[in-house]
């Protein structure tokens, strides 16, 4: 009985170290005052793109379509903020899988 309650431990350590050591790449995508989706990846890539015409700031739709565009090439969210200062601003944080 005791070496089969050891040997579960022992797997259940393996399983979760293995778990543990999956990478992630990281990307924030935001979207602020209306103006402007701004793309971080990684710390190595920048991307802005200003909306024209100019965009309501309660508007979210620009950068739901980035997002859903961002989810096909397999990123999830893995945080998001929302501030609303002198304008609404959306933040997200998202993560892919390094295969």
């Amino acid at each position: 009985m005791k070496l089969k309650n050891v040997l579960m431990a022992l797997l259940m350590i393996i399983g979760t170290t293995l778990m543990a050591q999956e990478k992630y790449e990281q990307a924030v995508l935001s979207q602020t005052s209306g103006a402007f989706i701004n793309l971080a990846i990684e710390g190595k890539e920048f991307k802005r793109t200003k909306l024209t015409p100019y965009v309501d700031p309660r508007d979210f739709t620009p950068i739901l379509k980035e997002l859903a565009l961002m989810r096909d090439e397999g990123w999830e969210i893995w945080n998001s903020i929302e501030s609303e200062s002198s304008s609404i601003s959306i933040t997200y944080f998202l993560r892919r899988k390094i295969k």
